[in-house]
């Protein structure tokens, strides 16, 4: 409970997350032990101080430790901000029977969901009242995300068809459901003399098949992320599993970013969110994605803190220097190395990097390569076998 925030506002019609947060400086470890290498000593660095970015990138090959390094990080980050969090989980090592496993079983007031046996309680659609560019806005970005996973299966005349459904059927007033706009969508098609199954309506049908719930409308954005929760995606085909991260993306960017700039006393940034994506190579690559590009550029003024755990550095190709720019605090295991990832990372050590600072004998097991605010590039040791 005393991760929720102590009031609610009415700023937009999404609602307001106030920054409920701790006031002052916040301080973080780098893993259970957080030591240096060469001489042992302890480790520690803000995440709110002035002139900081706040995000952070994990990375490491399977069984590096990045994934507990990152919760054990994510979790202090909770505790000591006291701010809700987001962990979408795709490979649903942190719920069992929807409830939260592991570390975070210990939490309390932590919601586990295993999309596919429960829906996610999201509303991500505007009501009818909302202003006509938020919901045109909506349309339209709903539009792009089903597109997207759908592949080069949909021209601009299913592109335009299906924006225009879903602009009309949120400016309806009576039925706002996925299944309405499935329908509305298909009837369409069919009056344009097009087939009437098409990647579109396979994708809808998708998310609106009862043997497998994805979304249950039942609360708004500001109720959703005004709660932590843990979301497996385990149980749920490739191509729906991607659908879903980009729709939750999705809201958490539009939501978060409506915020008003959250408060800044005695120069520490007061937060308000942790967003934390596992096995973010798969959004990170989707280069027609803009979400979680939008709320890492433009986020840490809202208070919102998002957190990457990928396999490999090369995940942030193509990538803009302004994205990684934002990207304040880095924790490299030993990883897969390529010349174009070492070198869309240059910027953010500040240096050139070398493929052997990444290697094996160079980061021995639980040791990683790691770029702080206001630090040079150093060795840390984050666990102990």
């Amino acid at each position: 409970a005393d991760r929720l925030p102590d009031q609610v506002g009415t700023h937009g019609e999404g609602g307001t997350l106030p920054p409920s947060g701790s006031v002052g400086e916040i301080r973080l470890k780098v893993g259970s032990v957080s030591k240096t290498y060469t001489d042992d000593k302890l480790v520690d660095f803000a995440i709110n101080s002035p002139g900081i970015a706040p995000h952070i990138a994990l990375m490491g090959k399977i069984g590096s430790g990045k994934t507990t390094t990152g919760i054990q990080v994510a979790l202090e980050l909770a505790e000591k901000a006291q701010i809700p969090f987001l962990l979408i989980d795709p490979k649903g090592e942190f719920v069992e029977g929807n409830q939260p496993k592991g570390r975070f079983a210990s939490c309390g007031h932590v919601g586990a969901i295993e999309v596919g046996t429960v829906p996610i309680p999201l509303d991500f659609l505007p009501p009818s009242s909302a202003p006509a560019n938020r919901i045109a806005k909506a349309a339209t970005g709903l539009r792009d995300t089903i597109a997207l996973c759908c592949g080069s299966n949909v021209g601009d005349l299913q592109k335009d068809l299906l924006r225009t459904v879903v602009q009309e059927v949120l400016n309806s007033g009576t039925d706002r459901s996925l299944e309405n706009i499935r329908d509305r969508y298909h009837q369409a098609l069919l009056a344009n003399n097009k087939s009437g199954i098409d990647s579109v309506v396979s994708r809808l049908n998708e998310l609106t098949n009862s043997d497998m719930p994805c979304f249950d409308p039942q609360m708004s954005p500001k109720q959703f992320f005004s709660q932590s929760w843990v979301i497996s995606l385990k149980e749920l085909p490739e191509e729906l599993k991607r659908l879903v991260t980009l729709l939750l993306l999705d809201t958490a960017s539009t939501f978060m970013l409506e915020q008003s700039d959250s408060n800044c006393p005695d120069g520490f940034r007061q937060l308000r969110h942790l967003l934390v994506v596992d096995e973010a190579r798969k959004i990170l690559r989707e280069k027609k994605s803009e979400s979680l590009v939008d709320l890492i550029r433009k986020g840490r003024s809202k208070g919102s803190v998002v957190m990457l755990l990928s396999q490999d550095r090369s995940d942030f190709e193509g990538q803009t220097d302004d994205f990684l720019s934002q990207i304040g605090t880095v924790i490299a295991f030993a990883c897969n190395q390529t010349r174009s990832g070492l070198g869309a990372l240059s910027g953010v050590f500040g240096r050139k990097l070398q493929a052997a600072e990444f290697a094996d004998t160079h980061l021995e097991a639980g040791v990683a390569f790691v770029k702080l605010p206001n630090r040079h590039p150093e060795r840390i040791r984050c666990w102990k076998q």
